[in-house]
């Protein structure tokens, strides 16, 4: 049996085009017959039509393989393999969009058992010889319109799903990790209602006050993520210190960084330095970084945060001293809900973090860069070009 082999360089198939023309669809024409095949190529030509043409049905499958016609116009009587048997073929492809592509049969056979032979094998119109060439040129427009609406409405429908889906996964998401913060407040909670005054109190009140920052930050983090990517939202720039919201940062982030021995450190080289940003997006940013240092990374690591300014622009950076990340997870890592395979299992996260720093950094002119090195740690950068109109900076006094 014959399949869709690719074709290259096949001198019994030819395009007619023309740099000109305005291809309206590419259209195979499979007809063994010269007299009848040109003034049909060349009348679809005119109208706009990118033409395909092969002289016999194995040619035509490798036309079909290679080239991925929008429609064909099929010959039955052909040699090497005939019109009955390419279009089963093409109806059995394995590429669905393949598959469906519109065939108007083309044949001296006029019997009704022909016809709806044809039709049971999938073809979708059928035009007994001799036929006025206006007559496939209009069945051919109304066949491509029909498949073009087709093919738009099915990419409406999986966008409607994906971001249904997207949604769905959010709401588990969010659900899970409130459950998770609850049982923490409710348990630290208990504890230091039995406990007021011990040293034990003082490290309650450090995890209440961190799972109520963690949710704080999760609720403003998707809440402007999903703004940001459906169009509802336009990050707003305005003015701040960028070094006292670091510090600011790593204040909240020091009770759990001090469980795990681990410093955080400012490594700032300008001081007072205000940026026209969004304070809410580089905080949740910051937070972002700061957190996935923290979680994924060693005990007693030092994690250093730097913000800098050169001739491209202003950088912010947040360097570990963990593992580094697999070299396979590099192209993933700030896509939505990633989790590496690594730690799937062994470290509490939502997959949102690293994609809320590359959604956020890209709605205020910017983008982010994580650099590699195992066994030393990763580099994540976030940076802002100042030619963009956001992300000046200016120096305090």
């Amino acid at each position: 049996m014959a399949n869709f082999p690719s074709m290259e360089n096949d001198s019994s198939s030819r395009e007619v085009t023309d740099t000109a023309a305005v291809a309206n669809g590419r259209v195979l024409i499979v007809e063994d017959d010269p007299e009848i095949l040109e003034p049909l190529a060349y009348s679809l030509y005119k109208e706009g039509y990118t033409v395909l043409r092969a002289e016999d049905g194995l040619t035509a499958c490798s036309v079909i393989g290679n080239e991925k016609p929008d429609l064909i116009l099929l010959d039955i009587m052909l040699p090497n393999l005939d019109g009955w048997e390419v279009c089963k073929l093409l109806r059995q492809h394995p590429d669905k969009l393949v598959a469906g592509v519109p065939v108007i049969m083309l044949t001296a056979l006029d019997s009704q058992h022909d016809k709806y032979r044809g039709l049971e094998l999938g073809a979708d119109a059928f035009i007994p010889k001799p036929y006025a060439i206006r007559e496939v040129v209009l069945q051919t427009k109304n066949l491509l319109k029909r498949r073009q609406q087709t093919l738009e409405l099915e990419t409406r429908l999986k966008s409607v799903k994906t971001n249904e889906q997207q949604a769905t996964d959010l709401h588990h998401l969010l659900f899970h990790e409130l459950r998770n913060q609850l049982m923490i407040l409710s348990g630290y909670t208990e504890l230091l209602n039995g406990n007021p005054d011990s040293h034990l109190a003082q490290t309650c009140r450090d995890a209440i006050y961190t799972s109520s920052n963690y949710l704080q930050t999760l609720a403003e983090e998707v809440l402007l993520i999903r703004q940001v990517e459906i169009g509802e939202l336009t990050l707003e720039m305005e003015n701040f210190d960028i070094g006292h919201l670091i510090d600011d940062m790593l204040k909240l982030y020091s009770a759990p960084a001090k469980e795990r021995c681990m410093e955080l450190i400012q490594q700032t080289e300008i001081k007072q330095v205000v940026v026209s940003l969004n304070r809410t997006a580089i905080k949740i940013i910051l937070s972002s970084l700061i957190d996935n240092c923290i979680k994924y990374g060693p005990n007693s690591q030092k994690i250093k945060v730097t913000f800098n300014r050169n001739v491209k622009g202003i950088e912010l950076t947040v360097n570990d001293q963990g593992p580094g990340i697999p070299n396979e997870d590099l192209p993933h890592i700030f896509k939505a809900y990633f989790r590496s395979s690594k730690h799937q299992g062994s470290v509490k996260g939502t997959g949102l973090g690293l994609h809320a720093v590359s959604v956020l950094a890209n709605a205020m002119g910017g983008h982010a860069t994580v650099e590699n090195m195992p066994g030393k740690g990763s580099c994540f950068r976030v940076h802002f070009p100042e030619t963009s109109g956001e992300g000046i900076v200016y120096q305090g006094q």
